[in-house]
């Protein structure tokens, strides 16, 4: 499991500041455009983000650094700002928090996450059929978070298939430390039911198909 820089730390204590703050409502969770007839939001907004979202990627240790931890925030304001008119309440909400936000983290120590050895390590066949059997139980929007990460860190384990509208997860191809970045967030996506059931089972004497390939 990865261990969670210093400078890491004092990012998440000003988005915890930030969040606390009354006018911070709009920013806290995820837009939810269905719910206010906001049908043009994920055309416009391609990546959406949320102090949420950047706290959940925190725990789930899928930043490396202080600096990519910011560039989430960032896109918080710049998402607000691209939807929203200039001169509008909300235009003007996300500037002033960009800003509060560049004041406080102009302070922090960009230094590097201190990774543990175990992310090195190359996953065993167990390790690797839990993962495809988890990914089949999660939202689709968090299988969509992983597929992004793995586009990212390891794009040649991905086989993109678009007359189909599939994504195939080719798990063999996935390098260790990438592995084991997006097992930690699939662990953390389950329903509380499945990971509470999960800690009740012995790990012994299971035995589960190989998985080779998992599609998305």
């Amino acid at each position: 499991m990865a261990r969670v820089s210093e400078g890491l730390k004092q990012v998440e204590k000003i988005i915890d500041a930030l969040a606390q703050r009354n006018d911070s409502e709009p920013f806290r969770e995820p837009v939810n455009w269905r719910e206010i007839g906001l049908f043009d939001y994920p055309q416009i907004v391609k990546k959406p983000m949320s102090l949420s979202d950047v706290k959940a990627k925190i725990a789930s240790g899928q930043y490396r650094s202080p600096a990519e931890c910011a560039e989430d925030v960032r896109l918080i304001w710049s998402n607000c700002m691209l939807y929203n008119q200039d001169g509008s309440e909300f235009y003007k909400l996300a500037k002033k928090f960009a800003n509060r936000f560049e004041e406080k983290f102009n302070k922090v120590k960009v230094d590097e996450v201190v990774v543990d050895g175990e992310d090195d390590r190359p996953p065993s066949l167990e390790e690797k059929t839990k993962f495809a059997h988890n990914i089949y139980k999660i939202k689709s929007e968090e299988l969509g978070e992983v597929v992004t990460k793995l586009d990212q860190s390891c794009p040649h384990a991905l086989d993109k298939k678009p007359e189909k509208d599939e994504i195939e997860i080719n798990i063999d191809s996935i390098d260790p430390r990438t592995f084991h970045t997006v097992d930690r967030m699939v662990k953390e996506y389950l329903p509380e039911a499945l990971k509470k059931s999960k800690k009740k089972k012995s790990t012994g004497g299971e035995t589960a198909p190989a998985a080779k390939k998992a599609k998305a």
